[in-house]
């Protein structure tokens, strides 16, 4: 039988940051029933993520078609989309902060 490892100590987080910004995406994931990788990947960053408001969302449900063996992400067959997901994503979606922004083109 193996015996599974240990997280290291660097990588363990003990519990979410607490603050207005943490709680405010914590509570917009569980009020809009939203799926995201932070936490369906059990992510060991999702509290530095959500202390700075953001959330990387997963659209079209919460089951991966990929199997990446690294990943903590439900993977099978997806089901059919939900079609009030877009009403639930798009209010969020519009004012989380962009982790990552286009380049300004002139």
């Amino acid at each position: 039988m193996q015996v599974p490892l240990k997280k290291p100590e660097w990588l363990r987080t003990p519990r979410l940051p607490v603050g207005d910004r943490a709680s405010g995406v914590l509570r917009s994931i569980a009020e809009h029933r939203l799926n995201t990788v932070c936490t369906s990947a059990a992510c060991p960053n999702k509290g530095a993520c959500f202390a700075e408001g953001t959330a990387t969302f997963m659209i079209l449900g919460a089951v991966c078609t990929r199997s990446c063996g690294f990943c903590n992400v439900g993977q099978g067959r997806p089901v059919p989309p939900d079609p009030g997901e877009p009403r639930r994503v798009g209010p969020d979606a519009r004012v989380a902060r962009p982790a990552c922004r286009r380049p300004q083109t002139r």
